[in-house]
């Protein structure tokens, strides 16, 4: 079986859900940022020109890792995957 990189789990689809949660959490118009986060600037949502992958490492300390092009963020964010978890059912 072939490595799985971060470019070829993004190439393949089978990230969509994924996909999909760590756009919407970019910018989607489905806000799923914290209440009192301010909205993007449309200069900030622009500047999204690759898919964005959300990964929940661990789910009960919220720990997230944020996929773009090349790179990766590890963040803790509760309410964030608590608001993914809730979503997914």
């Amino acid at each position: 079986m072939k490595p799985v990189t971060r470019r070829s789990f993004i190439a393949t689809g089978s990230a969509g859900a994924l996909g999909v949660a760590g756009v919407a959490a970019l910018g989607s118009p489905i806000s799923l940022a914290a209440a009192d986060t301010p909205e993007l600037s449309d200069s900030e949502a622009a500047a999204l020109e690759n898919p964005a992958v959300l990964s929940i490492r661990d789910a009960r300390s919220g720990e997230v890792e944020l996929m773009v092009a090349e790179r990766s963020v590890v963040f803790t964010d509760k309410q964030l995957v608590a608001r993914l978890l809730r979503a997914s059912r």
